[in-house]
């Protein structure tokens, strides 16, 4: 791996930014997909209506022909969803990453650089945590050929060290409940797992499971 360095967000790295966070939620889409096919509705549906069908015609193929179509549905479906999310997040914060990360004290925004091959940003956390004053970890996103190398461990710490800095009592985080790595990532750094809630997609894909994290400054003195 090249060697990089993180250092602060400028105007030149806009267009890099959105690229790398609209590929890196991309290319989630799948580990994010297959955990829904276990939820009781959709496994319903997959189940109930090709054998309806089956029942009705006692056609295997018509069956079998059924149930594909259904996944691709459910994966196009899903695929919108998450298309619609990056359009939303490029059209709100990452639009004008100045103003939303950089224009007042405590947050900011980083990039990992030899290219840029990583982004994070931070702010202060909209949710109260506690009576605490927490920052809130954001568009955490990693360039795929520069995974599992140290990149995003790095970028967390480099947050961690900013939020001692300037004062805040920890750092929150959400991700997704199937991803491991990160979820592993994060607890060996410190974090643990506060809550879990959900992003809801539509009646028959039901919601994708958010687990939430918590880094308190506190219980490490």
């Amino acid at each position: 791996m090249a060697p990089y360095y993180i250092r602060r967000y400028q105007d030149r790295d806009w267009e890099p930014v959105r690229e790398l966070f609209s590929k890196g939620m991309l290319g989630n889409t799948p580990s994010d997909f297959w955990p829904l096919l276990k939820k009781p509705r959709t496994f319903l549906v997959l189940l109930g209506v090709p054998f309806s069908l089956f029942l009705g015609s006692g056609s295997l193929i018509l069956c079998l022909l059924s149930l594909f179509g259904l996944l691709a549905g459910q994966w196009l479906t899903f695929r919108h969803c998450i298309i619609q999310y990056v359009h939303d997040s490029l059209n709100a914060d990452l639009l004008d990453i100045q103003k939303s990360y950089l224009s007042g004290r405590g947050s900011s925004f980083w990039v990992a650089e030899c290219e840029v091959v990583g982004i994070m940003g931070a702010r202060p956390a909209m949710r109260p945590v506690g009576g605490g004053n927490y920052v809130e970890l954001l568009r955490l996103s990693v360039k795929r050929n520069y995974r599992g190398k140290g990149m995003a461990r790095t970028l967390v710490q480099t947050l961690l060290w900013f939020a001692q800095d300037q004062g805040y009592d920890g750092v929150v985080l959400t991700t997704s409940k199937s991803n491991h790595p990160a979820q592993r990532l994060y607890e060996s750094l410190g974090f643990w797992k506060s809550r879990e809630s959900r992003y809801d997609l539509n009646w028959w894909l039901g919601f994708l499971p958010l687990s939430h994290y918590q880094c308190d400054f506190s219980s490490q003195k």
